[in-house]
């Protein structure tokens, strides 16, 4: 129980905000009606991000922790302009793709600690299942309280969805691009 717990704690940690900022800009397109479709791009995401911790794990993949915090934050900036190039909330296969490789990339950013934790330990298998149930339990969590202000905004509010998808997509895009020049200045 404890590494769901772990998990939860991973993808809900405000001093790691790097996730939540992914699924805002994830998210950004997406009203309450269309949940699914986030709720499969989402699990796309944890897909890869658990590709790439059973990878460190095995001990198979070690990655330049400064070079996977810049990435990560690039994934950030991608999600959220491609928000304002396709101003619609369809998903086409390449949206998964796209989730899946976001997902490797920012599970390489905590692939150390994973492997550090549970790698020389046999059950460690069971361990990433576990961590990352916990991820996608955190990832919901976090996908519903955006969804359910975002109905608050565009159906109580009456703001156009259009608005307030650009609105969640820049906001992710300036954090994104302020995280991308504080990691190339250190």
């Amino acid at each position: 129980m404890s590494e769901i717990l772990e998990g939860i704690s991973h993808i809900t940690d405000l001093d790691g905000y790097d996730h939540m900022l992914f699924l805002l800009a994830l998210s950004a397109p997406f009203l309450e009606k269309d949940y699914k479709k986030l709720i499969f791009l989402a699990s796309a995401f944890t897909l890869g991000h658990s590709l790439t911790l059973a990878a460190a794990a095995m001990g198979i993949l070690r990655f330049n922790s400064s070079t996977i915090e810049l990435l990560i934050t690039v994934t950030i900036a991608i999600t959220a302009l491609l928000n304002f190039l396709i101003k619609e909330s369809r998903v086409y296969w390449w949206n998964y793709l796209i989730a899946v490789v976001f997902g490797l990339i920012h599970g390489m950013g905590f692939s150390s600690f994973f492997r550090m934790m549970y790698s020389n330990d046999e059950g460690w298998l069971w361990k990433l299942l576990k961590f990352n149930i916990g991820v996608e339990i955190g990832q919901l969590f976090i996908l519903a309280v955006i969804i359910g202000i975002g109905y608050v905004v565009t159906r109580v509010l009456k703001v156009k969805a259009m608005y307030w998808s650009y609105a969640l997509s820049g906001l992710s895009l300036i954090v994104a691009i302020r995280l991308i020049f504080d990691n190339l200045n250190q």
